[in-house]
């Protein structure tokens, strides 16, 4: 009897194990086999989570880009770059591009996908009369998505065909749920109003305000970054890419060596939503930003990977990235890049990174957030100094230090244009970044964290590329004087567009084009850092705004102190 038994167990026990060769051979089985920690491509120190698909959530941090080869089948333009549409001349917003009824599919569909895998999603254009678009240029943000814990990676590639059907192409890169997003940012209609913010001449349009101050007598003219007509004072700065010019003031007794205050008038904004055509106006109400309804989703396992690279070794400062690309993915709340690794800094141990560092942190309002940042969390052992007599604390000067560490944290303005409408300033505390570079005077043991971005969508692209060459110089001159110095550059982010007058003058497509120029110029400096918050924010769990959330802010501090402590 108990022969039979072993016998009769030995049997079933070969029958199963055929079974599960059977379904694994055939790709049908969703259930992983145990990746060890020492796996190279696994984040040993996130533990796993079991899910309701009964397997354990793992994620891949560096997927070979098998997109690339799906990508070198298809000769086509990359989305927002088509010159196939050009004028709205004779359309009505009926056969303009409609997110209520575009259509997105998931073209290789698969019960199970393994991890590394590629998704191809398909998008097809449709206008509000329920016909498929015949000419591309739409302008989408796509992404994968888990919700909790929050996972997210944006595409590694949009595909535009030229005739209103577009490829988003996704590395899955964890095992679980994983659900497809597609915005439509801009229907491809409006891009030839965003194209004349592009050239700059909406900015030219804008108005700033100059105060020319001298004992009690005092004078407000008009002033701009573009030469006015009649007699004007020249207050621009040749050498570093600072051309700024005001009407001269009426009054004999005040002369051009007396302007003292700079702010901006607001309505200037609002005029420029005002001469739009009716047309433009309605596609940036109902078109703008807006997802696009689906329901596709898949489920990803590990079946086994042929990923045999080493273990990402820390970020380290070797460059701009070329172009503007996917550089990493949220697992489970966590920003992870592609090719390195970052630290995670509480206080404590970010204190001890910042020990006998000076940080000088030049840019707009979304490096503000770094110092910011600094000056909150890290109250414990930073004392804000107090600030210079007539200065703002969001404009700067403003700095905190630490004596027990040796320690310090500068913020300061990029100098102008500002187009903050609530503001005014004091032009002894306005300085251009390349002349604070130039000056010397915070030594060679510094850390530059640089954001030039907000402030220069209106100014158009030419605009841009001169004031970023004249930076890349002083960046070049600094690090050859001071080759142990460090300069980080910090990418744009993505923001919301409450306003009308917003999305003219800093809209997303405008923020993305000026993106690429910047990585395209700084290109041949390979010894600055680069912090990409552009990929970050553009797959983020949280509301765009123009200042991320806390906990973005968070992400980008430790890779900067990546950058500071693990060379």
């Amino acid at each position: 009897m108990s022969n039979r038994y072993l016998l009769f167990s030995a049997i079933s026990v070969v029958i199963l194990m055929c079974i599960a060769v059977f379904f694994i051979d055939s790709g049908e089985y969703t259930v992983p086999f145990p990746v060890s920690a020492s796996s190279p491509h696994w984040r040993s120190d996130v533990p796993s989570r079991e899910v309701k698909d009964s397997y354990k959530r793992y994620h891949a941090q560096d997927c070979p880009p098998k997109w690339k080869a799906y990508a070198n089948k298809f000769e086509a333009e990359i989305h927002g770059d088509s010159k196939s549409f050009t004028t709205v001349d004779g359309l009505d917003f009926s056969q303009t591009s409609s997110p209520k009824f575009s259509k997105i599919t998931i073209l290789n569909k698969r019960s199970v996908y393994n991890i590394c895998d590629v998704l191809l999603v398909r998008i097809q254009s449709r206008d509000w009369n329920d016909r498929p678009k015949t000419y591309g240029g739409d302008f989408f943000r796509t992404k994968i998505f888990h919700q909790k814990p929050y996972s997210a990676a944006s595409e590694d590639v949009i595909i535009d065909f030229l005739n209103g059907t577009y490829l988003a192409l996704f590395t899955l890169r964890w095992t679980g749920e994983v659900k497809v997003q597609v915005k439509l940012i801009h229907p491809v209609e409006v891009l030839p109003q965003l194209q004349l913010t592009l050239s700059g001449k909406v900015g030219q349009n804008i108005t700033f305000a100059g105060k020319f101050v001298s004992g009690k007598i005092s004078e407000e003219v008009i002033c701009r970054y573009n030469e006015l007509p009649g007699p004007m004072c020249n207050l621009s700065n040749p050498r570093t890419h600072g051309p700024w010019y005001c009407q001269r003031p009426t009054n004999k007794r005040l002369s051009c060596k007396d302007w003292r205050f700079h702010k901006m008038y607001k309505g200037t904004f609002l005029k420029l939503a005002d001469n739009l055509p009716p047309l433009t106006k309605e596609l940036l109400n109902r078109s703008y930003m807006v997802e696009i309804p689906n329901s596709c989703k898949v489920k990803v396992a590990d079946r086994g990977s042929d990923n045999n690279s080493s273990r990402l070794p820390f970020c380290t400062i070797n460059g701009v990235p070329n172009g503007v690309h996917t550089a990493g993915h949220f697992y489970e709340d966590i920003w992870y890049p592609d090719n390195c690794k970052i630290a995670s800094y509480s206080p404590k141990s970010g204190i001890k990174c910042l020990r006998n560092k000076n940080v000088v942190i030049l840019g707009d309002s979304t490096a503000r957030q770094i110092f910011t940042f600094f000056k909150d969390k890290y109250k414990r052992y930073f004392k804000t100094l107090p600030l210079p007599k007539g200065a703002w604390g969001k404009f700067g000067p403003t700095d905190i230090e630490s004596k027990e560490y040796n320690a310090s944290v500068q913020y300061r303005f990029h100098g102008l244009p500002r187009a903050g409408t609530n503001l005014v300033l004091r032009t002894d505390f306005i300085e251009l970044i390349a002349d604070r570079l130039n000056s010397g005077r915070d030594g060679c043991n510094v850390v530059y964290v640089i954001s030039v971005w907000a402030h220069f969508i209106a100014t158009g692209s030419e605009f841009y590329e001169r004031r970023l060459m004249s930076i890349k110089s002083a960046i070049k001159d600094f690090l050859d004087r001071c080759p142990n110095g460090r300069v980080i550059i910090k990418s744009a982010n993505t923001k919301a567009h409450p306003a009308l007058w917003i999305a003219i003058i800093s809209s997303e497509w405008n923020i993305l084009k000026h993106e690429r120029l910047l990585r395209e110029v700084f290109q041949d400096e390979t010894r600055v850092g680069f912090i990409d918050a552009w990929d970050l924010t553009k797959v983020q769990q949280y509301e765009d705004f123009v200042h991320p959330d806390i906990k973005i802010v968070k992400q980008l501090v430790d890779r900067l102190l990546t950058y500071i402590c693990k060379r």
